[in-house]
């Protein structure tokens, strides 16, 4: 079995096409392994853009590609073609799956079709390393967070270049790689199910009838003692999220709860946030708030 891990960086343009903004694809990046994860062959094209001429300026800084780059780039119908020769029956990952979407829409907007045809087998190589590092559930572990928990070395690498991208998502796999803990994360990308799972928008339930929240996920226990708490006065919505004082009956400790629940294709997502009663929610909870994003 052969992986390729792949990497994408865009730019957001406005399309008159669509009538709306466009994650319009500017580069591929991919390294490709066998199952030893031995490197066997790299990927690297530049997209000449089509749709918007200008690269914002977040993107220039961010990727730091030039518009000499860009103006000998390829048309993006090429790129996906040499793409497809290199990538041939291997499993395909990316970092979470935002560089899939963005496959998607281009390949909606060019061919008028979002399914990939040429990928079979598709690994959220993001979810599996969240997986495998002790993380914060239920927060995203971008990828330079991922290399710094995982004491991997990125001296010499250009961030947000999409070859370099790859080839540090490589090395996070290879730290964590376990060929049983792997399987449960491979994807039939052949499979209607495939598309509508990424398709799927992921939103935040506010309203606490929902037949999907259960009686349980309310219920907080007390950060001092373990001991179940009441809760004191009304949840209020604020932020995305619920918040209520409770008071645990056992040793008298007051605290602040905020509890979120999201919506993903999976099932609802219950997250769960404690601070001191006296704390607004700043620290803790604000950084709750802030990796909700």
């Amino acid at each position: 079995m052969e992986f390729v891990i792949l990497d994408l960086e865009w730019n957001g343009t406005y399309s008159k096409r669509k009538s709306g903004f466009f994650n319009e694809i500017i580069e591929f990046g991919a390294v490709k392994v066998n199952d030893r994860l031995c490197v066997e062959d790299t990927f690297s094209v530049v997209v000449k853009p089509q749709i918007g001429k200008k690269l914002s300026s977040k993107v220039k800084n961010l990727t730091n590609i030039s518009s000499e780059e860009l103006g000998l780039g390829v048309t993006y119908t090429r790129a996906v073609s040499k793409f497809k020769k290199f990538l041939g029956n291997a499993v395909l990952m990316t970092w979470g799956t935002s560089d899939i979407l963005a496959l998607m829409e281009n390949h909606q907007y060019y061919w008028g079709t979002d399914r990939l045809d040429y990928i079979e087998g598709y690994v959220n190589l993001q979810s599996f390393c969240e997986r495998r590092v002790y993380y914060e559930r239920g927060k995203q572990m971008g990828l330079s967070t991922a290399a710094q928990l995982l004491g991997i070395d990125v001296q010499g690498m250009e961030h947000h270049r999409a070859l370099d991208d790859s080839l540090l998502a490589l090395a996070c796999f290879r730290r964590l790689y376990d060929e049983e803990e792997l399987k449960p994360f491979f994807e039939d990308a052949s499979k209607d199910q495939f598309y509508d799972k990424m398709r799927f928008k992921t939103t935040i339930l506010c309203d606490l009838s929902n037949p999907l929240l259960k009686d349980a996920d309310m219920s907080f226990e007390c950060p001092a003692c373990g001991a179940e708490a009441k809760r004191n006065g009304e949840w209020e919505f604020k932020n995305k999220s619920y918040r209520a004082d409770f008071r645990c009956p056992c040793c008298g400790g007051e605290f602040k709860g905020r509890i979120q629940f999201k919506l993903k294709y999976e099932g609802v997502v219950v997250k769960k946030t404690t601070a001191r009663k006296e704390e607004e929610p700043a620290g803790e909870m604000a950084a709750a708030e802030e990796a909700d994003g």
